[in-house]
């Protein structure tokens, strides 16, 4: 699998007193993997929220913190597609750092029109982004 990756510092600000990271930042972390992956596939999260007001929202997200990250780790993240539905994509997500796991997440989103608040089928060109990404994975 080839997955969609991106590497960080860890910063000040992702970290608690003892200088490890807080582990709720883990979880914005692994949206703004989701909302640069998107982007890479040509759907960025202004034009599909704001423009087109539809929403990808997080319906059921596990984890599993594996080691401590600390200040001034080079932490790699990346996400792979586990499935694709006709509204839901699963997702699984990796944290990393040099070669050893500190982070797993299972992520399932619905694809949503913001106005209803309810799930729809993924738009054609969307999922074939999705589809051909999962393919190459």
């Amino acid at each position: 699998m080839n997955p969609f990756t991106r590497e960080i510092i860890v910063r000040f600000e992702h970290c608690d007193t003892a200088g490890i990271m807080f582990y709720p930042r883990f979880f914005a972390l692994v949206n703004e993997t989701v909302e640069d992956w998107f982007a890479s596939l040509g759907f960025d999260f202004k034009t599909l929220h704001i423009d087109q007001r539809k929403g990808l929202p997080t319906v059921r997200l596990e984890s599993e913190f594996v080691a401590p990250v600390r200040m001034g780790d080079r932490l790699k993240q990346s996400l792979g597609v586990e499935a694709l539905g006709n509204a839901s994509l699963e997702l699984k997500h990796l944290a990393v750092v040099g070669d050893r796991a500190v982070a797993r997440f299972d992520q399932t989103l619905v694809f949503t029109d913001l106005a209803g608040m309810k799930a729809e089928p993924w738009p054609t060109e969307l999922r074939a982004a999705i589809a051909k990404f999962a393919e190459i994975a």
